[in-house]
This record gives C-alpha cells, structure tokens and sequence, in this order.
C-alpha cells in the first residue's frame, strides 16, 4: 500500500469512477471528508447534474477491491487528478508501439511479386481480350463470363478488369503479343 497515493484533503478535487472501472471516463468529483489515509467521502458531478455523495471511497488500485468488490461496486474508486490522461497517453503509447512493430513485420515480411500486375495469365488475358472486344458494352462482365464459361463468374471478371484497367484500352504491350497471350 506504499504506492498508493495518500488520500487528498477536504476541499480537494478528484476523480471518481463509477464502480471502479479504470477503462471508462470518470467524473469530477469533491472530497468533503477524510475518514483516513486510504479511505474519503467524496461529492461526485454526476451525468443528471445531481451532486451524489460517495462514502468510504477506496483509491482505484486499493488492494482490499481484489479481495471485496462490493464497495467498489457500491462506491467506485478515486484517483488523482490527471492519471486518467496519463493512462489514456500509455494505452496509445504502447497500442503505436504495437502497431509500428506489426507494420515493420509486415513490410519485413511481405513478397511483392514485381510483375504480377503487368503480367496476366492465361485466363486473365482471355478475360481481357474479350472485355476489349465488347469495349464498354453495358453488362460486359456477365457476358465475358458466359462466353468463357467453365464456371467463370461476373465477380472474377470484374476482379481481373480492375487488376489490369491499363490493358483494356490502347496497343497491347509486345511481350503480351508476342507470346501469344
């Protein structure tokens, strides 16, 4: 109990969360009594306006609220005022710690297959070549599709046509004509 703040003075301000949990956003609130060095009565602002009285309010990480919930529930916790930013200002420290380790594994990691967009396969380059002779018929997508058949869809059609816009339109690059694309 040597870390735990020593309870404020009459008059002072703190902040109270309601049932004692730490990962809401807690209220203002007035000491108007300490009963010890651990233990206050506090006037809380409440969401309504109302000034509720709190007894016997117990700092947020006293150990008694692992062992008792009960007043914890009934009476909430306080805290210093400011701990709540600063523990707000961790959370986002450690979640962009996090997240910046997770964005260089994965950059670390990542296969980027230089020529897979400039290159289509086979299927791609049928898909293509009829999409080129409908142009921007409407309904281009279902008709590809039914002209290829094998169970091709609409939905593939139209994954390869946003694959490869650039393809759609102008002279087809040599290497894709040469090769008998």
């Amino acid at each position: 109990m040597e870390n735990l703040p020593k309870a404020p003075s009459i008059g002072d301000s703190v902040i109270w969360y309601p049932h004692g949990d730490i990962n809401q956003k807690p209220f203002a609130a007035t000491v108007v009594d300490r009963i010890n060095d651990e233990c206050i009565t506090l006037y809380t602002l409440s969401p309504t306006g109302r000034r509720e009285p709190m007894l016997n309010v117990k700092h947020v990480m006293h150990p008694s609220h692992e062992g008792s919930p009960q007043g914890l529930k009934r009476w909430g916790a306080w805290d210093l005022i400011g701990t709540y930013e600063k523990r707000q200002e961790e959370i986002k420290k450690q979640n962009d710690e996090i997240r910046e380790k997770s964005r260089e594994e994965a950059e670390k990691n990542s296969h980027i297959v230089v020529n897979m967009f400039t290159e289509p396969d086979e299927d791609e380059m049928r898909i293509i070549k009829f999409s080129r002779e409908l142009g921007d018929a409407p309904g281009r997508a279902q008709q590809v599709a039914d002209k290829i058949g094998a169970d091709m869809t609409h939905q593939r059609v139209n994954a390869v046509l946003r694959k490869y816009p650039h393809l759609l339109k102008g002279e087809l690059p040599e290497e894709l004509v040469e090769t008998g694309k």
